[in-house]
């Protein structure tokens, strides 16, 4: 991944609309996609809040997979028990998916754009699924998306301050904000961390380096917990978030 693109990636994840920490996480809606159940069987609708989202999907193939998460949370993001994927030709026009999933204790689904074989330069090139939205069905499911949401921002910006220096060292705070700065021209969430043991403001991630290879990425989710991932030599890393980023997406 080039440079700019890890940086809109963290833009883009870090500034999305979230409750401030210890606030209620929505459950049941996300940018206007709500999931819900009639006569038991999940429903996904774009409703009229999501009508710039929708032509993303208009005409075509999606699929919805839904998850239950385990009781114990450590193992959360590893052993997620899925009821399966249904896929659908979305329509021209906005109707709810009637999923048919009768599947209790189900915690979040997910609404992906299917993969598919697009041609591009007279050559058919085929293209992973990606995902659209994720909408909790539970307290659970909403504080899962909201961390693991949190967690791979961190891993990015992580990446983006290892790619600064062609991977000799992290750079200071000071470096890596001036160089967010100078590629996005925009307000950065990105703070300075006095140490790898400080926790930022909500809504911001935190960034401590040494400017070798000792370097930390914090931030604080919705529900309150902070959440880090700090690296150090001899390719030592110590975090709390590594469940949410292992594997694929349920």
């Amino acid at each position: 991944m080039t440079r700019p693109a890890l940086l809109a990636s963290l833009i883009l994840l870090v500034l999305a609309p979230s409750a401030p920490a210890a606030a209620p996480l929505p459950v049941g809606e996300a940018q206007g996609v709500r999931a819900y159940r009639v006569n038991g069987a999940i429903v996904v609708r774009f409703t009229d809040r999501a009508a710039r989202l929708y032509p993303r999907i208009a005409g075509k193939r999606v699929t919805i997979t839904c998850t239950e998460l385990p009781e114990d949370r450590d193992t959360f993001g590893i052993l997620g028990v899925g009821s399966g994927s249904q896929t659908f030709r979305a329509p021209k026009r906005r109707r709810p998916f009637r999923t048919g999933d009768l599947t209790r204790g189900t915690d979040y689904c997910r609404v992906w754009l299917a993969a598919r074989t697009v041609k591009r330069h007279g050559e058919r090139q085929r293209q992973s699924r990606r995902l659209i939205v994720s909408v909790s069905l539970t307290r659970e499911g909403a504080v899962y998306l909201d961390e693991q949401e949190k967690a791979i921002s961190l891993f990015v910006l992580l990446i983006y301050a290892g790619e600064q220096d062609d991977g000799k060292a992290y750079p200071t705070p000071a470096v890596l904000l001036q160089a967010i700065h100078d590629a996005d021209g925009a307000g950065s969430p990105v703070v300075q961390l006095v140490s790898p043991a400080s926790t930022p403001p909500p809504g911001t991630i935190g960034y401590y380096s040494d400017g070798a290879l000792h370097a930390a990425a914090v931030t604080v989710s919705a529900s309150g917990r902070r959440l880090f991932i700090e690296v150090a030599p001899n390719d030592v890393l110590h975090t709390n978030v590594g469940a949410y980023t292992s594997g694929d997406f349920h």
